[in-house]
């Protein structure tokens, strides 16, 4: 399951011309990894009680087949407790029929999206223990829910390492940043604790990253930065802390998962595309947008549709858009219609093919819109203009694209609620207990095999944590 951020049809388009014009094609005909994907849908992303979405609703739909509120993670609306209103995701299904999971995001592991995969919150952002408020409810922060999972998530690869431990914790990148736990344990040497002699590693630079062998690492854990991950556009060259890149990540990631011969749930998240898009920085979230494609390609190399099932989506739109009569071949962050010789609006003044509805980019001197030259097809950091003055863009309440491959992806086809795309997953590769009794799945549940060397656990060892509990009440 692979998830664009963000990344609505505009964001799709513009960043297809985006990369073909970076090898020095006009760029409307280039074709993208994702569009070469055989079967597409369309896919309704409003939440239980909101028009328009957040993260955290729209992946509880995508991973485990229920719609719910706004910013609760795994639990089903109208939950008061996450024990008894959790529901099931595809990842947790997984697990306990035997198969290796991962989670890659360029984002926090933390976060809405990953988040989702594990964890059961009444609260998206109680990332620690400090930001949780509804204890007594059943509920523990994220991290710690991501830390008991330690032996059934083979891969974890992002950012976050800051939510995994306390302040007396410095982070390995210095400049000031410490943990922002408030229970005092860390997490992060915790897991190595328990995880190194289980052919664990936890890395925190792409020096580290690179010199893991997926042959003899049948565990990794590893947070490359105290928050998010940086843009690719703003990557640090300094090699102590350079990260690695979504496609690096994920390739690493299947070289791991796929030692299983039961199989593996892989969750991708190109994160950062939203996070460009609530910038104002469309040349940030296009080349996020590159990075993800690139991740696509390395999934379709490394996996066969006979197989493997591949959606990849988004979780919802942005207000962005893209157009104003542009000619064949104008740079994608130029002015429309022509950088070189642009439209006049009725205010006297040119325009950007890329505009946002909303958001950071709404300027005005004097009475007027800044007059935006040129250079802004070159400029890194310009912020496109936007109608509605706002400290960040906003999510949009629109429809979003699902593409597809392998075994069953033909039901990706059509307009569906967004909770439909878990049941595809559920029943391509027979994941819980409703989706076991169909034919195809007869051969795959009598052939699971043990994992191929789970630790060397000791019996006199505690046993593995249960992850995925009895299906609940939905």
């Amino acid at each position: 399951m692979m998830i664009g951020d963000g990344m609505n049809i505009a964001t799709l388009t513009a960043g297809r011309i985006a990369i073909g014009q970076k090898s020095g094609a006009s760029g409307e005909e280039h074709v993208t990894a994702i569009d070469q994907l055989p079967h597409t849908g369309i896919a309704k992303t409003y939440s239980v009680d909101y028009q328009t979405p957040d993260s955290a609703a729209t992946a509880t739909a995508f991973l485990t087949g229920v719609k719910t509120k706004q910013g609760t993670l795994g639990v089903r609306a109208g939950a008061t407790n996450c024990d008894t209103d959790a529901v099931t995701s595809a990842l947790e299904h997984a697990i306990s029929q035997g198969k290796s999971t991962g989670i890659v995001t360029t984002t926090r592991v933390q976060q809405a999206t990953p988040g989702a995969g594990y964890a059961h919150s009444l609260q998206r952002s109680a990332y620690t223990d400090r930001l949780l408020t509804m204890n007594g409810r059943g509920c523990k922060d994220i991290s710690m829910q991501l830390y008991e999972k330690r032996r059934q998530i083979q891969v974890i690869l992002g950012g976050g390492r800051s939510h995994m431990r306390p302040p007396s914790v410095f982070d390995e990148e210095g400049l000031g940043n410490r943990g922002d736990r408030g229970d005092n344990r860390d997490l992060i040497q915790m897991w190595r604790n328990d995880m190194e002699r289980m052919n664990g590693s936890y890395v925190w630079n792409k020096r580290a990253f690179d010199q893991v062998n997926p042959l003899t690492t049948d565990y990794l854990l590893g947070l490359f930065s105290p928050l998010d991950m940086e843009f690719i556009i703003n990557k640090p060259r300094n090699q102590r802390y350079d990260e690695p890149t979504l496609e690096e990540m994920t390739r690493k990631a299947i070289q791991i998962l796929s030692k299983n011969p039961n199989g593996f749930f892989l969750l991708v998240e190109g994160g950062m595309i939203d996070k460009g898009h609530h910038h104002g920085r469309a040349k940030f979230a296009l080349e996020e947008f590159h990075e993800f494609d690139k991740a696509v390609a390395a999934v379709k190399s490394m996996t066969s549709e006979q197989d493997t099932l591949l959606i990849v989506t988004a979780d919802h739109g942005h207000m962005f858009t893209f157009g104003g009569g542009a000619v064949r071949g104008n740079s994608v962050y130029g002015l429309a219609k022509n950088n070189s010789r642009p439209d006049i609006a009725l205010d006297g003044r040119p325009f950007t093919s890329i505009l946002y509805g909303n958001g950071p980019g709404y300027s005005m001197y004097k009475g007027q819109r800044r007059y935006p030259g040129p250079w802004v097809a070159n400029s890194k950091f310009y912020k496109a203009q936007s109608a509605v003055p706002l400290r960040a863009e906003t999510h949009s309440a629109e429809d979003v694209a699902v593409y597809a491959s392998g075994p069953w992806s033909h039901f990706i086809s059509g307009v569906h609620e967004q909770s439909y795309l878990a049941h595809v997953m559920f029943y391509s590769a027979c994941l819980g207990p409703l989706y076991t009794t169909y034919p195809h799945c007869a051969t795959s549940l009598n052939t699971i095999q043990p994992i191929p060397n789970p630790g060397r656990i000791k019996h006199d060892e505690p046993p593995t944590p249960n992850a995925s509990t009895q299906d609940k009440k939905r």
